[in-house]
């Protein structure tokens, strides 16, 4: 029989030995997890024992926890609906608080998105786990006991868990933890006001525990220049998954598009019938090795055999990093012909890519930056767009034989330049003509100036010279040489078509109010019998924000008959129109943009095209970042009226279909909707 000391010698070389050999004692996480986790139906849809096989790229990922692993910091840039929270975060939780206890800290998007992944997924996995006994407070205080249990917080022996929102960084530096697992990276600050850079305030409570600590960035990437995960990403060795082809034999990186040396592409592929929609059943993948056919259903199996492979040199040996899309998932998510519809609403094929799709489906889908570029748009391709149609005529044969349909609207546009100062007033009103076809594609029927305002280093020297013999131009209605009545016979005039006997009248007037406010609504509210509204650029912001989308016009609270337009993101459309091609088979896809032959003196290159290469498009940086773009002029040297005059020509379109929407009583029309009625 042992005696007292004997027993309590014995319990101090079992713990002794806990401590210093643990590496004989502890499982790897994901074993664990298998051992003793269960789905709910409150938790997952595949309810039962917890299995890495539904998605065995979690767990390498996951292993990265035990203390046998030499690796420290792992990032995670992967796309959406991944299982990473539930293959990872969740039981590498769990996992600590069974086996390798120490405080971890938490850190989610917010602090609801937070305490909603602790009540609805942790809770019930600790549970299910017979963990639940462990969670109790460190410290009992007389007249407030606590539970250890709260839905920011855990407290368990040798360890607490603290949840905080990554945009908390001021409260950061109040703790050390051992074990950082920092979800929704993205969407921290890169910098905090206060405390400097975000990341390294993180990495900061993880200090005293020097090369024994964890840390676990996992995000969906969202812009390059601003990205939080794609630099951590980039440190490490950059591990991608691999299948093993099951025709050739050889490891493939599943990605969307993979370039072959003799400019093919591997990757997926799919089939569109005559009318452009997807045929059902051609998606699959095409090995970039071996051209071999891999159908979806193989997946389960492919994933089952694959391996993480490193693709680089980590700066330090220590970074792990990990790259996941949506091709990898598990079957039973997003399907590969669910993706391949999603990029036909994107990028629809011969049609005017859709820019905000295509930056979720790169984020979302394929796990990947987007990269939001500076650019000045280029004219040279533009000019080719001529058509066999006269200035000042409506191309409506010409449309139909392009296969555009019927021209349903005319929209007259017009910008304010000069000068009105006390004995000074010499303006020039610069108009563009614009008829809008039922598939989208535009036709300039006619543009024009009214005055004879140019800065002095545009003049000619004969100009300068001449200059005290020409006649200048007033806004002021009811003067001599008003610029107003000579613009009102632009609105009032039926626009002789191409068909025979046929005219159009304008559907709707925009004027430009930016300068000339006081003066320019004079005008529009002395006409009361046609379509006629003021804009000007909206707030004092003058970028646009990066990922943000917004609707392109909005009628003013001001003022009546004043809309409110979102400048940068026009810009951003026009200049993708510009770059729209015309198919081989003449196709023209919606926002194409046609101009008439080159007659007296109009449609040339330098006092019209030249215009809509005047501005370019610019990062606007705040404190180091990129916070957005805006367009600019390139110099002072350049003009760019008529690219304005186009911005609104484009804005006239969505204000007409808002006014068309309101009087319906609709709550919003698009174009392809309201041309439908035609």
């Amino acid at each position: 029989m042992s005696t007292l000391a004997e027993i309590i010698q014995n319990s101090f070389d079992e713990v002794h030995e806990r401590i210093f050999d643990f590496g004989m004692e502890k499982s790897l996480p994901s074993t664990w997890t298998e051992e003793n986790v269960s789905l709910g139906s409150d938790v997952s849809r595949y309810v039962g024992k917890f299995s890495y096989d539904r998605s065995p790229y979690t767990r390498e990922i996951i292993d990265c926890l035990s203390p046998n692993n030499p690796v420290q910091t792992v990032a995670v840039m992967k796309c959406a609906q991944s299982g990473l929270t539930q293959g990872v975060i969740i039981p590498g939780i769990c996992w600590i608080i069974a086996e390798n206890p120490g405080p971890i800290l938490f850190m989610a998007g917010d602090k609801e998105l937070g305490k909603n992944s602790i009540e609805t997924r942790l809770d019930p996995i600790i549970e299910s786990a017979g963990i639940s006994h462990l969670i109790r407070p460190n410290v009992i205080r007389k007249r407030n006991q606590r539970t250890g249990d709260t839905s920011t917080g855990k407290e368990f022996a040798g360890g607490q868990l603290i949840m905080q929102g990554t945009k908390n960084a001021d409260k950061m530096r109040q703790f050390s933890v051992k074990y950082i697992f920092a979800d929704d990276w993205e969407a921290a600050p890169r910098d905090d006001k206060k405390e400097g850079s975000t990341r390294e305030l993180v990495e900061g409570r993880a200090t005293s525990y020097g090369d024994v600590s964890k840390l676990f960035y996992i995000s969906t990437p969202a812009v390059k220049q601003t990205s939080n995960i794609e630099p951590i990403y980039e440190e490490g060795d950059q591990r991608k998954w691999h299948w093993k082809c099951p025709h050739c034999g050889q490891w493939i990186s599943p990605e969307w598009r993979i370039r072959r040396e003799d400019d093919t592409y591997g990757g997926i592929k799919y089939e569109l019938n005559k009318s452009g929609d997807l045929i059902r059943g051609s998606v699959h993948y095409e090995c970039e090795h071996c051209r071999g056919r891999i159908e979806y259903k193989n997946k389960y199996e492919l994933n089952l055999g694959g391996k993480w492979i490193p693709t680089a040199k980590p700066s330090r040996p220590e970074i792990r990093s990990y790259y996941l899309n949506a091709l990898i998932i598990p079957p039973g998510f997003t399907s590969w012909e669910d993706l391949v519809y999603k990029w036909l609403k994107a990028k629809p094929p011969g049609g005017q890519t859709d820019v905000g799709k295509l930056k979720t489906f790169k984020n979302i889908r394929l796990g990947q930056t987007w990269m939001e570029m500076g650019k000045t748009p280029r004219v040279s391709e533009l000019m080719k767009n001529t058509r066999n149609y006269l200035p000042g005529t409506v191309p409506d044969l010409t449309s139909i034989e392009q296969e555009n349909g019927e021209i349903i609207m005319l929209t007259l546009a017009c910008d304010l330049g000069g000068v009105m100062e006390y004995r000074n007033e010499d303006v020039r009103l610069d108009w563009e003509l614009v008829a809008h076809s039922k598939s989208g594609a535009t036709y300039s029927v006619d543009h024009g100036s009214i005055g004879t305002f140019k800065r002095q280093r545009d003049k000619t020297e004969a100009e300068k010279k001449r200059d005290g013999d020409r006649i200048k131009w007033t806004y002021n209605m009811g003067y001599q040489n008003s610029v107003w009545p000579v613009f009102e016979e632009l609105i009032r005039n039926q626009w002789p078509c191409e068909s025979e006997g046929r005219t159009m009248p304008v559907a709707i007037t925009i004027v430009d109010t930016g300068f000339f406010t006081n003066k320019a609504f004079n005008f529009i509210n002395s006409i009361d019998d046609a379509f006629i509204y003021g804009i000007k650029g909206e707030g004092d912001i003058n970028y646009r924000k990066l990922m943000k989308d917004t609707q392109p016009v909005k009628l003013s609270r001001e003022k009546p008959r004043l809309y409110l337009l979102e400048v940068n993101q026009l810009k951003d459309e026009l200049s993708g129109n510009m770059d729209l091609k015309e198919g081989t088979d003449g196709y023209q896809p919606p926002g194409f943009m046609n101009f008439p032959e080159s007659r007296d003196g109009k449609y040339q290159m330098n006092s019209f095209f030249e215009h809509f290469e005047g501005e370019r498009r610019v990062e606007e940086i705040k404190d180091g970042n990129v916070i957005g773009f805006k367009w600019e002029k390139k110099n002072n040297q350049v003009q760019n009226h008529f690219w304005d005059v186009r911005i609104y020509n484009l804005a006239a379109k969505y204000i007409y279909l808002d006014q068309f929407a309101k009087s319906e009583k609709l709550r919003s029309i698009t174009w392809a909707e309201f041309a439908e009625l035609f």
